[in-house]
C-alpha cells in the first residue's frame, strides 16, 4: 500500500453514512426556527390582529397568500442554492407570478376605488415602517438561514446570502401580515415586496463575506 492509499484510508476511515434526507431535515428545522422566531417577536411587541374588524378579509388573504407564496419559493431555492449547481430559475418564474398576480390584484382595486381612497391604499398607516418591520421580524431566521448554508455547500455566496435573506423576509412578512391592518392590495404589492426585496440585498451583502469557502 502507497502512502497516498494510507493517507485516504487514514481520512475515510471514520466517516460515517449521512441521511440522502439530511440536508432537508436541516432546512425543514430551520424554517421551524424562523417562523417560531417571528411569531415570538410578534407576540412580544404587537397584540395579535387587534383592529380584525377593520380589516377586509380579502386584504388579509393577499397578504397571508402572497407572503406564503414567496416564503415557499424562497425556501425551495434555499434548499436549491445550499447545493453545488443549484438551480432557482423554477423558483425565481414562481415568485414573478407572484408578484404579477399581486400587481394586477392593486390594479382592479385602484380602478375600482375613489380616487380619494388611493393615498389609504397605497401609503396606508405603515408604509414609512411596515417594510423594516418585515425585515426585522425575519431577523431569526436570516440567523437560521445562514446556519443552514454555512453547513451545506453554496457555490455562489451573494446569490445564497439573497436568497437567505429574501426567504427570511418572507417568513418574516407572513408572520406580519397576522397582524397587519392595512386594506391596500397596492400597499401589499409595493411595500412587502420592498421589505423582502431589502431582506435579500441586505443577505446577499452579508453572504459576501461569510459564505466564502
Amino acid at each position: 500500500m502507497t502512502k497516498n492509499d494510507e493517507l485516504i484510508e487514514a481520512l475515510v476511515s471514520e466517516l460515517t453514512p449521512v441521511s440522502p434526507h439530511a440536508l432537508r431535515k436541516r432546512l425543514a428545522l430551520t424554517v421551524g426556527i424562523g417562523v417560531l422566531g417571528a411569531a415570538i417577536i410578534l407576540f412580544v411587541s404587537i397584540a395579535l390582529r387587534p383592529h380584525l374588524h377593520q380589516v377586509t378579509v380579502a386584504a388579509f388573504w393577499v397578504k397571508f397568500l402572497y407572503t406564503a407564496a414567496l416564503m415557499a419559493a424562497t425556501v425551495v431555492a434555499l434548499d436549491r442554492v445550499a447545493r453545488p449547481e443549484g438551480s432557482i430559475g423554477g423558483m425565481v418564474r414562481l415568485s414573478v407570478i407572484a408578484i404579477a398576480i399581486v400587481i394586477l390584484l392593486a390594479i382592479v382595486q385602484l380602478v375600482l376605488s375613489p380616487a380619494s381612497s388611493y393615498h389609504g391604499l397605497i401609503i396606508g398607516y405603515s408604509a414609512s415602517f411596515c417594510p423594516f418591520l418585515i425585515v426585522a421580524f425575519g431577523i431569526p431566521a436570516f440567523c437560521a438561514n445562514m446556519w443552514f448554508l454555512r453547513r451545506a455547500a453554496p457555490m455562489e455566496p451573494r446569490l445564497a446570502g439573497f436568497v437567505a435573506g429574501a426567504c427570511a423576509s418572507a417568513i418574516g412578512g407572513w408572520v406580519y401580515s397576522w397582524a397587519c391592518v392595512e386594506n391596500g392590495i397596492p400597499f401589499i404589492a409595493i411595500w412587502y415586496t420592498v421589505g423582502i426585496l431589502i431582506g435579500g440585498l441586505l443577505g446577499s451583502l452579508v453572504g459576501k463575506f461569510s459564505l466564502r469557502w
